[in-house]
């Protein structure tokens, strides 16, 4: 059965401080994707990385060279790390989906398209994709119970329905565009995905938010926002429980080395909690809502962001973290 999955081409920043040398550097490397000259695109790209490491969109089109050189494991850990990074951005979710789906890993191809869907709920490309995921996912699922019962004609035709909708004649390979009027094909990539949402606790339907309550909660998060943005690390740490999940399948320990080296780095930064909406959903644990605008020397963005809450010690807690 040939599955044809889309692979997007062009990654959406928002709000990327860019410059005359980024632009330049970038069009240089798109003309030399655009000849066949991927080793030499590569070359580009990475000399301008060196520079500026946290140019998402060099990044994403380093990922994207990477696939057509066939390297799958660079190209995996190039876009998890830009999931990793940048959130907010559902084009790398994708690609890893439909690297992880090249090597038949649908479960993880799947997880990584609920991701792309969390942040970006109207992307097409997406469920598109998680479509086709979901058929591959059921053929599987019949092929095991014809193993089980090979006499089983129901079965039998179920899996004749789904290889006539998944086969398309003449196409052997995801399509992947490098520009957006250069389609080509692209060899085989490699995947990881991130959690899709973050579960949240059922509101408890007794608990009523008192001015206090909502007060205090309040602070906690301005206090964390502040202290992201005095790049106090110790006091922003603080902000989060003891308990706190990072979500992304690192330690505690290995979460809190990154976010000091991140929270401290840049040479300047501003983080605004803007209309925060505060849930109660038990006496001690709350989940707040609120646009969060991002501002440093080099790069900028505004994200929905989720932050689940508990109370310890007369202290509201940050115990987990989610970019909706």
């Amino acid at each position: 059965m040939k599955r044809i999955f889309r692979v997007a081409a062009a990654v959406t920043i928002f709000a990327i401080a860019g410059s005359a040398l980024g632009a330049a550097a970038l069009d240089q490397a798109q003309s030399l994707i655009n000849s066949g000259q991927y080793q030499q695109a590569l070359t580009v790209l990475d000399s301008h990385l060196k520079q500026v490491p946290q140019d998402a969109e060099a990044r994403f089109t380093r990922a994207l060279v990477l696939v057509k050189l066939g390297r799958e494991d660079d190209a995996l850990k190039a876009f998890s790390d830009l999931t990793r990074d940048y959130p907010q951005l559902p084009e790398p979710y994708n690609n890893l989906a439909v690297l992880y789906a090249q090597r038949g890993d649908y479960e993880k191809s799947r997880d990584a398209l609920e991701a792309a869907l969390a942040t970006h709920p109207s992307y097409a490309t997406a469920h598109e994709n998680l479509g086709d995921i979901y058929a591959a996912l059921a053929s599987a699922a019949y092929n095991r119970a014809l193993m089980l019962d090979q006499d089983n004609g129901v079965v039998r035709q179920k899996l004749r329905l789904l290889e006539q909708m998944n086969t398309l004649p003449g196409e052997a390979a995801p399509a992947v565009s490098v520009a957006p009027t250069a389609p080509t094909t692209a060899p085989a990539p490699t995947i990881q995905t991130p959690p899709a949402t973050i579960a949240s606790a059922p509101p408890a339907p007794a608990t009523t938010l008192t001015p206090e309550t909502a007060e205090a909660i309040s602070q906690a998060i301005y206090d964390w926002s502040s202290a992201w943005s005095d790049q106090n690390v110790a006091a922003y740490l603080a902000s989060y429980d003891p308990d706190f999940d990072p979500g992304d399948g690192q330690t505690r320990a290995q979460w809190e080395s990154q976010r000091r080296a991140r929270v401290g780095a840049p040479g300047k930064v501003e983080v605004r909690v803007i209309n925060p909406q505060i849930d109660l959903l038990s006496a001690d644990r709350a989940q707040v809502r609120f646009i969060q605008t991002y501002e440093s020397d080099t790069y900028s963005d505004q994200v929905t962001k989720l932050l689940e809450l508990r109370q310890s010690g007369g202290q509201w807690r940050i115990t987990r973290e989610m970019v909706l």
